[in-house]
C-alpha cells in the first residue's frame, strides 16, 4: 500500500490535528487520536513533495532552483568561448530584472486604467451642472426633502471638487518612489541591449553559431524594456499636474457649488399665505430681479408688515393699514399687458414700454407722469480683475467683444442686451466672480448687487471717444451721465387705484427712497457733488451771474432732459424740477441757482451756444415760476456723455445741469 498524506479538516475542530494543521502520514497503523469513526470524511490530501518535506516544498523547489543556477552557472564556467559565457550571465541579469519588474507591475497595476486630470475635470464638472440644475430646481419647487437632499449631494461633490484639486499636483503615495526604480531599470536593460548588440556583432563576424541566441536574448531585452516603458508611463499619467488653466476652472466650480451650498442651507420651508391671490386688495408686479431686491422692501415698509415669499417668486403681506397686498414677479411683456387688462394695479420695471404696450396703458407719451414714475436707478457695470491694466472702455470699440453675464435669464444679461452689449451667458456666473476668476474676462454687473465690499475693478465707460469716461456712482448714475445706467419706473396704468397712487408716493417720498438707498440702488434724493470744476465751466458760472468771478460752485445730482422729439421735460426732470425749490429753499438760501444747457453736434457750430442757452433758459424759467432765483449759460456740444452717432446718444447729450453758485 502507497503512502498517504493529509491534513484534518474537521469544520468541528475537535480533533487537536485540525487544529495543528499537520500533515499526517496514512498507513495501515494509523489511528485518528480523537477516533472520529468518520475521520476520512475530513481529510485534506497533500502532495508527495509537501508530505516528504512537511510542508516545506517551497524550499525543496528553491533548493533546486539554486541547484539549477548553479548547474548552468558551473556550465558556462566550462565553457570554452567567453561570449557564450557571458551571455548567459546577461541572461541571469534578465531574469533578475524581469522578478524586479513584476514586483513593480504588481504594487502598481490598476483595476482599471487611471483616469487623466482633464478627464477627472470634466467629469467633476459635468456632474456639478447636472447637481446644480437639481439644486435649482429643488429650490423654485421649495419641498423640504429634495431641498435636504439635493444639500447633502452638492456637499458631497463639493468635497470631492476640493479634494481633486489639492491631490492633483501631488503624486499618490509611492509614485515617486516607483518611478524612480523603473527609470533605473530602464538604464540597466539599455546597457544589456548595447553589450548584446556589441557581441553580435562580433559573433556575426566570426559566423558563430551563438548568433541566434544572442538575437533571441536582444529581442527578450526589448520586449522587457517595453514593459518597464509602460510602466513608466502609467506612473507619470498617476501624477500629471493640473494646467493652470484648470486649476482656476476647479476654483470656480468650487466657488459656485459653496454658493449653491450656502442657498439651499439658507432655504426655509414656505411659511403658510396669510391668504389666497384672489382675495388680495391690492396685485402688483415687478420685473427681473426687482420684486426680490427693492419692491417687497419698500411695501414692507410703507404698508407695515413683514413680506411672505409665496409661489414663482412672488411675496404676500397682510397689513391693518393698506389690507391684502401681493407683489408678483413677471417678465415686462406680461406685466405690462397684466398692467393693461387691469388684473395688476402696478407694475415696476426697469425698461420701457413698447409703443403698443403703451397705447395699451392709454398714454399718449412714454414719458408721461399721468401713467409712470421714476421710483430709483441702476446701472449695468463692467467688472475686471484688480490686476487688469485696463481702467476704462469704449463702447463704440468693443461692439463686438463677448462680456461675461452669467446666466442667460439673469438680470445683467438681460440689460446688456437692452443696452446693445454681446453678452455671453453661460451656466457659469458673471459679476464679480466672473472677473475675479478669469482675469482676461470684462464681466457684467448690477450696481445695486454689487455692495461696498467689491473686490473686483469697475471700468470707466465712454460711449464713444470723444464722450467723458466715467465711472458708475451714486451721481454719475443720478445724473444719468453713466451712459450704461437705467430707470427704475413704477406704471399705474389708466384709472389707477388710490392705493397704487399711494404706494407710488410714498416710494419718491424721503422714507421710500430711504429704502431705495438701503437696498444699493440709486435713489433720487438731490445731493451736490464737490472737485475740481473745469475753467470753462467756471467761466460759464460767471457769465451767467455776469460777474467776473466766482467763489464757488456745485453740482447737483440732476440732469435735466427734455423728452424725445419734445418741448417738453422728460419724466425724471419733470419730478426733479419740482423737488428743487424745495432743496434749494431748505439748503442754500442765500445762493444763486445756475443752468448749463448742453446740446448734440448737429447743425452748424455757430448754432450750438445760442441753442444751449436758450434750452437753459426755459428751465430756468420754471424754476423762476417756483421763486427760485435761477440764471442760465450755454455751452454747446462741450463735455459730451453719449455718442453723438445715434439718436438716443444725441438726446443724452441735449442736456441742463443745475449748478448751485456762491458769487
Amino acid at each position: 500500500m502507497i503512502p498517504k498524506y493529509f491534513r484534518c479538516g474537521d469544520p468541528t475542530g475537535k480533533c487537536p490535528l485540525a487544529v495543528t494543521r499537520d500533515i499526517v502520514k496514512k498507513d495501515p497503523t494509523w489511528k485518528c487520536p480523537c477516533a472520529n469513526p468518520v475521520c476520512e470524511d475530513s481529510q485534506e490530501p497533500v502532495d508527495l513533495v509537501n508530505g516528504l518535506s512537511k510542508g516545506r516544498a517551497r524550499l525543496v523547489y528553491g533548493g533546486l532552483a539554486a541547484l539549477a543556477i548553479l548547474f548552468i552557472a558551473l556550465k558556462m564556467t566550462l565553457a570554452s568561448d567567453p561570449a557564450e559565457k557571458r551571455l548567459g550571465e546577461m541572461r541571469a541579469q534578465l531574469t533578475s530584472f524581469e522578478s524586479e519588474i513584476a514586483k513593480l507591475e504588481t504594487s502598481t497595476s490598476p483595476a482599471k486604467p487611471p483616469e487623466s486630470p482633464a478627464s477627472r475635470a470634466s467629469s467633476l464638472e459635468s456632474t456639478a451642472d447636472e447637481l446644480m440644475e437639481k439644486a435649482s430646481l429643488a429650490l423654485n419647487e421649495q419641498n423640504p426633502a429634495t431641498v435636504d437632499a439635493s444639500l447633502k449631494q452638492i456637499r458631497a461633490h463639493l468635497g470631492s471638487v476640493r479634494l481633486f484639486a489639492e491631490s492633483a499636483d501631488a503624486p499618490s503615495a509611492g509614485t515617486g518612489v516607483r518611478s524612480a526604480e523603473a527609470s533605473r531599470l530602464i538604464v540597466k536593460l539599455q546597457g544589456l541591449e548595447e553589450e548584446g548588440d556589441t557581441i553580435r556583432e562580433e559573433k556575426t563576424a566570426d559566423n558563430s553559431s551563438l548568433v541566434p541566441a544572442i538575437e533571441d536574448f536582444l529581442d527578450s531585452v526589448k520586449s522587457t524594456t517595453g514593459r518597464v516603458r509602460r510602466l513608466v508611463a502609467v506612473q507619470s499619467g498617476a501624477s500629471a499636474a493640473l494646467t493652470p488653466a484648470q486649476k482656476e476652472a476647479m476654483a470656480s466650480l468650487a466657488s459656485q457649488l459653496e454658493d449653491m451650498e450656502q442657498q439651499l442651507a439658507a432655504f426655509a420651508p414656505p411659511a403658510k399665505l396669510p391668504f389666497q391671490l384672489g382675495e388680495a386688495d391690492y396685485r402688483m408686479a415687478a420685473s427681473s430681479d426687482l420684486a426680490s431686491s427693492l419692491v417687497s422692501q419698500l411695501v414692507a415698509k410703507w404698508a407695515g408688515g413683514e413680506p411672505i415669499p409665496g409661489p414663482k417668486g412672488s411675496y404676500f403681506l397682510r397689513s391693518t393699514r393698506q389690507g391684502k397686498i401681493v407683489v408678483e414677479t413677471r417678465s415686462a411683456e406680461d406685466g405690462f399687458a397684466k398692467l393693461a387688462s387691469g388684473e395688476i394695479a402696478t407694475f415696476i420695471s426697469d425698461r420701457a414700454p413698447t409703443s403698443a404696450e403703451l397705447q395699451r396703458l392709454g398714454a399718449n407719451l412714454i414719458e408721461s407722469r399721468s401713467v409712470a414714475e421714476v421710483i430709483a436707478l441702476d446701472a449695468l457695470t463692467l467688472l475686471v480683475h484688480p490686476d487688469a491694466p485696463m481702467d476704462s472702455f469704449t463702447l463704440t470699440d468693443g461692439s463686438a467683444k463677448s462680456f461675461s453675464a452669467g446666466p442667460q435669464d439673469s438680470p445683467a444679461h438681460r440689460r446688456a442686451i437692452l443696452a446693445g452689449l454681446n453678452a455671453s451667458a453661460s451656466a457659469n456666473p458673471g459679476g464679480e466672480q466672473a472677473a475675479l476668476t478669469d482675469k482676461s474676462a470684462i464681466a457684467l454687473g448690477l450696481y445695486h448687487s454689487e455692495g461696498t465690499n467689491l473686490r473686483a475693478k469697475r471700468l470707466a465707460v465712454r460711449a464713444s471717444s470723444k464722450a467723458q469716461a466715467l465711472k458708475p456712482s451714486p451721481f454719475t448714475i443720478a445724473t444719468e451721465d453713466y451712459s450704461l445706467g437705467f430707470r427704475i419706473v413704477a406704471w399705474t396704468g389708466r384709472n389707477p387705484k388710490p392705493q397704487a397712487l399711494a404706494f407710488v408716493k410714498f416710494t419718491t417720498s424721503n422714507e421710500g427712497q430711504k429704502v431705495v438707498s438701503d437696498q444699493g440702488y440709486v435713489d433720487l434724493r438731490l445731493r451736490p457733488m464737490q472737485g475740481d470744476i473745469p475753467p470753462e465751466i467756471m467761466a460759464a458760472l460767471a457769465a451767467a451771474l455776469g460777474v467776473d468771478r466766482i467763489q464757488s460752485a456745485m453740482r447737483l445730482s440732476t440732469n435735466l432732459r427734455f423728452a424725445t422729439n419734445s418741448s417738453e421735460l422728460d419724466l425724471k426732470a419733470q419730478a426733479d424740477i419740482e423737488r428743487l425749490p424745495r432743496f434749494v429753499a431748505d439748503n442754500h438760501p442765500t445762493e444763486k441757482v445756475v443752468i448749463l444747457g448742453f446740446t448734440d453736434s448737429t447743425g452748424p457750430d455757430a448754432r450750438h451756444k445760442p441753442l444751449s442757452k436758450e434750452r437753459a433758459e426755459v428751465v430756468a424759467a420754471e424754476l423762476r415760476r417756483s421763486k427760485v432765483d435761477t440764471r442760465s449759460g450755454g455751452m454747446g456740444q462741450a463735455f459730451p456723455v453719449d455718442s453723438n452717432d445715434t439718436e438716443s446718444g444725441k438726446a443724452r447729450n441735449r442736456r441742463s445741469e443745475v449748478w448751485i453758485v456762491k458769487p
